[in-house]
């Protein structure tokens, strides 16, 4: 096989969610592209390919420098590989807000916005105000605004977009019912519940014409209407569709199949804030168990889910149940950390204070001193 044959087979097996499989082939594919010299732009999609898998994978302190190479890489390419350097800053950008590492994600989220708006004055001057190629450069720059809680400019640039996509596409086009979905999120977070509501709608209308209902694209804009009426308080109707999403997802890929996770992690927390802890456990520890399946059992991706179990224990006060899945979730991250994850200092603090709870006040001093110091180290 060669270096199109491992691509291609290593992003169909990590879209299945075969991930050593897909890691076997995307090395495969970077050793291919090392021997097609250091400029290669093979070279920096393989980088870009291996370091997005290991960042979906929790597996932080090894994507880093792969990102970092593949953008040293495509900057020495110059303006034909600028769109590629501005994504990959995104995804070290995103890295880092990960960590917690909120400065140095800034910059990078500053160094891509830079480069996708002088695309997009380029492809404005050349092909008008209302061109349909314009719209990947307007929903780049609104997901960058976004991802820095800009979202009155976030708002401003997706609803750009969506002019563009009426006025082009066909009014059933999946195209339009993605950015209707971007936009009601945004909308959501800025609290205009009632206009989100009817572009939810209208893109769930599109999506079970177009695919169908059962699609799992179909998914995200149950989870989206699900969220928006989590926040109304309108509780019984973000239930439904929370677990319409879940059955939607199980059917697609099977119950125990990750990509289940965003729809159980919904139906959890909506349960947890309505203080129905014995319908949000499971549902936890479910995700929990399919990570563990499908990753291994210290995976740095379990860490999320174990701080969440955790916190569900911490909230009815059962402190001597939450407290090994904290310690494990310690013993994952800080041996998946960086020194500059704020993420661990967050995880410390709160095993410090956990340990008080539970009385063992030596135990506790020692880790809130650990986490101050990794604090200070940070700050």
């Amino acid at each position: 096989m060669g270096w199109n044959e491992n691509t291609n087979a290593g992003r169909d097996a990590f879209h299945k969610g075969a991930y050593e499989r897909a890691e076997r082939f995307f090395a495969a594919a970077l050793a291919d592209a090392q021997k097609l010299g250091k400029t290669d732009p093979r070279l920096a999609q393989s980088l870009n390919d291996l370091g997005m898998l290991y960042h979906s994978l929790g597996r932080l302190t090894e994507a880093e420098p792969l990102y970092r190479k593949a953008i040293a890489i495509d900057e020495k390419r110059g303006d034909e590989a600028r769109t590629d350097v501005a994504i990959t800053l995104e995804n070290l950008a995103e890295l880092y807000k990960t960590q917690q590492r909120n400065g140095e994600a800034a910059a990078m989220y500053r160094r891509a916005i830079a480069i996708i708006e002088v695309l997009y004055h380029a492809a404005e001057k050349k092909l008008g105000t209302a061109h349909p190629d314009l719209v990947p450069y307007l929903k780049s720059l609104a997901s960058l605004a976004e991802a820095q809680d800009k979202t009155e400019e976030a708002e401003k640039l997706y609803r750009t977009a969506l002019k563009i996509q009426e006025h082009t596409l066909d009014s059933n086009d999946v195209e339009i019912a993605g950015t209707l979905g971007q936009l009601a999120y945004v909308l959501t977070i800025r609290g205009n519940y009632d206009e989100a509501e009817k572009l939810h709608k209208r893109a769930l209308d599109i999506e079970e014409k177009v695919l169908n209902p059962d699609h799992p694209d179909v998914s995200s804009t149950l989870i989206g209407l699900a969220t928006l009426y989590h926040q109304q308080g309108r509780d019984t109707k973000a239930e439904m569709f929370g677990w319409r999403a879940l059955s939607v997802l199980e059917s697609a890929f099977t119950q125990n199949h990750r990509e289940t996770s965003p729809a159980l992690k919904n139906l959890a927390a909506q349960f947890a804030a309505q203080k129905r802890y014995s319908e949000s456990e499971p549902l936890l520890k479910r995700m929990l168990t399919i990570g563990e399946q499908t990753l291994g059992k210290d995976h740095p991706h379990l860490v999320s889910e174990l701080v969440d179990l955790a916190g569900l224990y911490c909230e009815q006060k059962s402190y001597e149940k939450a407290e090994p899945f904290l310690r494990r979730a310690i013993k994952i991250a800080l041996r998946s950390s960086t020194k500059t994850d704020l993420s661990v200092v967050n995880i410390l603090e709160l095993y410090a204070w956990l340990l008080d709870k539970l009385g063992r006040s030596s135990d506790a001093t020692e880790f809130a001193a650990r986490a101050a110091a990794l604090r200070a180290k940070v700050a």
